[in-house]
């Protein structure tokens, strides 16, 4: 019992016996017990706070630890996740311009592109044409990579071989149609060529790749073309490369390797 309940029972007794105390002796113990009301409230409030901050403090190390015996009160803050930064690959419309002119000053837009990290595997890329003027660009990590492209199907196949790849955006020029790859026009295109997808596929090849250029087969005399599969000094020929079946061969005796590139494809504007 408090001394405050003492005091009123007191109080009550003495004046039910007839004593005096009064209406001020009343409010003062009323008072009293007001203020005791108060300060329990306070110390209620102080051991909550003090208990919380008990349980923030405990190392992360203990949480879990010893038979499960540390808890945490509060809720931890979400981490911020981990922000992975992009590779720095050739990317459509950077490392290929979203836009080139051709020969004739008309410009070419981009309308389809890929991009990859490996070199040594082949890519088919099929694709729209919006006019008998396409173009193919391919940018590389390795300026000295090689690139074979090899457009249509059946007799309608063409291909080309590069023994260079760009690896960056020139500034815009009047002509910069020699920075395709592949140019298409009237002649080289069939009547239907925009009527339809049409597929290409493109190989990057290291540049370590056993091929050698044409100027270097035709100083060691070797001799390029016919059907056969021709290597000069242990190396594929240029030309040998336009055959799917030496690419497919070839492909499999490099594997794929580390290597960015990316392809993209130009054509002027639906006449």
């Amino acid at each position: 019992m408090t001394h405050t309940e003492h005091d009123l029972r007191e109080l009550l007794a003495a004046r039910s016996e007839g004593g005096s105390g009064g209406a001020a002796r009343l409010e003062e113990i009323l008072r009293r017990g007001r203020a005791v009301q108060r300060r329990r409230r306070a110390v209620r409030m102080a051991l909550a706070v003090g208990a919380v901050a008990v349980a923030v403090a405990v190392p992360s190390s203990l949480l879990g630890s010893g038979g499960g015996q540390f808890t945490t009160a509060v809720a931890a803050e979400p981490t911020a996740p981990a922000v992975s930064r992009a590779p720095d690959l050739p990317r459509p419309g950077k490392d290929l311009p979203a836009s080139v002119n051709d020969g004739s000053g008309r410009k070419m837009s981009l309308i389809e592109a890929y991009r990859s990290e490996t070199t040594g595997a082949p890519y088919r890329l099929t694709f729209q044409p919006t006019s008998r003027f396409t173009g193919i660009r391919v940018a590389c990590a390795d300026p000295k990579s090689w690139v074979v492209i090899i457009s249509g199907e059946g007799a309608r196949r063409s291909s080309s071989v590069v023994d260079s790849c760009p690896s960056d955006v020139r500034p815009s020029r009047r002509d910069d149609s020699d920075r395709l790859s592949t140019k298409y026009d009237e002649t080289s295109t069939p009547a239907d060529w925009t009527l339809k997808e049409q597929p290409v596929t493109v190989w990057v090849l290291p540049s370590d790749a056993p091929v050698i250029n044409a100027s270097d087969a035709a100083r060691k005399k070797c001799k390029e073309g016919g059907k056969e599969i021709r290597k000069c000094h242990g190396k594929y020929t240029m030309s040998a490369l336009m055959d799917p079946k030496v690419m497919a061969r070839l492909s499999a005796e490099l594997g794929t390797r580390p290597g960015r590139w990316a392809v993209g494809v130009y054509d002027r504007a639906a006449s």
